[in-house]
């Protein structure tokens, strides 16, 4: 699967979460008929080294669930930040989305003028996560940046407490689930 691509609009935005959803009720299920029959350290380690998880976009794909939960939750936050920005600033759209280890910003406007970085995360200082991401961003010639994240504890929308040189920082829904 590839991990840049266009994304044009709302719907094809619901479609990419579709499939990130998909993947994990695949997991969900591969779990549920693991959990009855083996040990929980056999569990633990089928879930830690081997395919009891999937690739959030490709669910025919193996791939271990610590992985899995990284990967959905960072897409998530990707997905969720393109709403914010469908919203907000349609007029940049399209938006290219870059996951992973992708090159570029994790999101860009074709246009150039705009990049964001997205995480998801206990907290936005976790790792200097968001110090890290404001620095990447600011190093880009985009006129709008943004960093958006997931975190819990946090009211969704913009946080300009943690804002710094000009860098929009925006807090998503997807953390406060429990």
């Amino acid at each position: 699967m590839l991990k840049s691509f266009k994304v044009n609009d709302i719907n094809e935005l619901e479609q990419l979460e579709q499939k990130l959803y998909e993947s994990m009720d695949k997991t969900l299920l591969q779990i549920n008929s693991n959990v009855s029959s083996i040990s929980s350290q056999t569990l633990f380690s089928k879930m830690k080294f081997s395919g009891i998880g999937f690739d959030p976009l490709d669910s025919n794909r193996p791939l271990n669930i610590i992985e899995q939960i990284n990967q959905s939750f960072t897409y998530l936050a990707s997905f969720y930040a393109l709403e914010v920005l469908f919203t907000e600033y349609p007029e940049l759209a399209p938006f290219q989305l870059n996951l992973g280890t992708a090159p570029g910003s994790d999101i860009e406007s074709e246009c150039g003028g705009l990049a964001a970085e997205v995480f998801a995360a206990v907290a936005p200082t976790s790792n200097q996560k968001l110090k890290k991401d404001i620095n990447k961003v600011l190093a880009t010639d985009a006129k709008l940046k943004f960093v958006f994240f997931i975190c819990p504890n946090f009211e969704l929308g913009r946080q300009p407490q943690l804002e710094k040189e000009g860098v929009i920082v925006w807090a998503l829904k997807g953390a406060n689930v429990i």
